[in-house]
Order: C-alpha cells, then structure tokens, then sequence
C-alpha cells in the first residue's frame, strides 16, 4: 500500500490536519479512525496497512497539526471538531476508535446515525463513578518536563529502545514523536476521557458495534461497555497485548474486515 496522503480540512477550531490511505481493497467499506490522546491519525498506519480498504483519520484537536480546542478538551468538542471526517469519503462510514477515540465513536454515531454504518471500539475506557475521582485528576496533570531528570530520555527508552523486537524502529519513533509533540499540553485531551459518562452514550447506539476487549488494563471497562451497548458483538482476544494496535493490527484488521463486509 501507498504511503498514506495528508490534507486539512476546516472545521470548528480552525483545521483539521487528515491522514488517508486508500488502500487495495477500494470495495472494502470505508473507515474512519478516532486516536487515543495524545496521538495523532497515524497512529492508524498498521492498522490501515493491514486492512487494505479506505481509511481516514486525523490528528486529535490540540495533537499534531490539528488546531485545539478554544475550552478544555471534552468528548462532545472533540465530536464537532472530528465531524468533517464523516463527509470525506462521500458515503456512510464505520468508525474505528481506541482508547478515549472509541468514546468520540459512540458520541459521533449518537450525533450522526445517517453517516454512521457501525462501530469497531477496541479497550474503551470507563472513569465514571466516585471510585474513579483520584484517577480522573491525575490523568490531566502536566508532565512538568523541566521537574524530571532527563525525561525524554527516559520516555525513548521506554517507547522506543524496548520495543525494537516488538515495533519497527521507523514506527516506533513516530509514535514517540506524537506522543510528546503537544509538550506539557500532553495529557490536557484527558480531561475529555476522564469526564465522559460513557453508559449513557453506550446505551443510545444503535448501529451494530464490534467490541474487542484486548490484554490491557481497559478490559473491564471495556466488557462493561459491551454489556451497554444495544447491539455489541463482544469478542475477547486475550493474545492481543501492548502495543495493541501495533502487535494486533492484523488480527484487529481482520477482525473488522469480517465484521463490516
């Protein structure tokens, strides 16, 4: 597959900064993808490359080259702002989302039903609930890069170095690039994830979902989200671990092939 384009797109904030592959299989339905804070669309490639249809992502609100959000992150602003990718292919989509993507999913598919075919929701996070209060506020805390001794360092080794036998180098320092690309706004787009009330969204989708609950520490929100959800296909892939989009984009890819055909 060709490596994928990039153009921008206007939206609420100002643009959109998008990521297409075309893909070999142009009969295959089109996708579009919603990142995890704090990544960026490419974050997609494997995943893409392994699907072989058309896909589209872009770059959250505030990462990459997307312009922010003028208030702080929260799901529904990061619905509007993501909205224009719905209209790109010209006919309706599935949405794929990871992580807190997988939230902008439901409340896109909830805003927009008629552009919206399906769901492919992979490790949703839950942090409603009293029980989630001290997560929830220190999940949006600034790396603060100038109080750690060499810090970028540290975060190559860990992203980068030590995952050479499982990532290909040239990936991995992309992902590591998008990952502190935003600098101390990094972990700002949490504050959407950690405030989403995710049942009520979950129980308004109507569109048949594919739910796939990997090794991670997401999986019980993630089965508690199927169980919302109207029409989830749950399925279980416990040989999926970290990085999961990485190390299980042909089972994902496959996976969704076999689910929106």
């Amino acid at each position: 597959m060709a490596a994928p384009r990039r153009h921008y797109l206007d939206n609420s904030p100002g643009q959109l900064h998008v990521w297409q592959w075309q893909g070999d299989q142009s009969a295959l339905p089109p996708i579009v993808c919603l990142p995890p804070v704090p990544y960026g669309g490419r974050f997609f490639d494997s995943f893409a490359q392994a699907y072989e249809g058309p896909v589209w992502s872009a770059d959250l609100p505030g990462y990459g080259f997307s312009d922010a959000l003028g208030d702080a992150p929260t799901v529904s602003g990061y619905t509007d702002a993501m909205t224009p990718l719905l209209n790109a292919p010209g006919q309706p989509v599935w949405l794929a989302g990871f992580h807190s993507g997988a939230l902008v999913a439901m409340e896109m598919a909830n805003h927009y039903p008629e552009q919206v075919s399906g769901l492919v929701l992979v490790d949703v996070p839950v942090f409603s609930g009293p029980d989630m209060a001290d997560l929830r506020a220190s999940l949006t805390k600034p790396p603060a890069y100038l109080e750690q001794e060499d810090p970028l360092n540290g975060l190559f080794k860990a992203m980068v170095a030590d995952r050479l036998d499982k990532v290909a180098y040239p990936r991995a320092l992309d992902l590591f690039f998008d990952f502190v690309g935003a600098g101390e706004a990094r972990n700002a787009g949490y504050h959407a994830a950690s405030n989403f009330e995710a049942e009520p969204a979950a129980t308004q989708v109507a569109q048949p979902t594919l739910v796939i609950a990997t090794h991670s520490s997401l999986r019980d929100g993630t089965l508690q989200v199927a169980e919302w959800l109207t029409q989830a296909t749950l399925v279980e892939r416990d040989d999926i671990t970290m990085p999961a989009f990485e190390l299980g984009a042909d089972p994902i890819a496959k996976l969704t092939r076999d689910f929106v055909s």
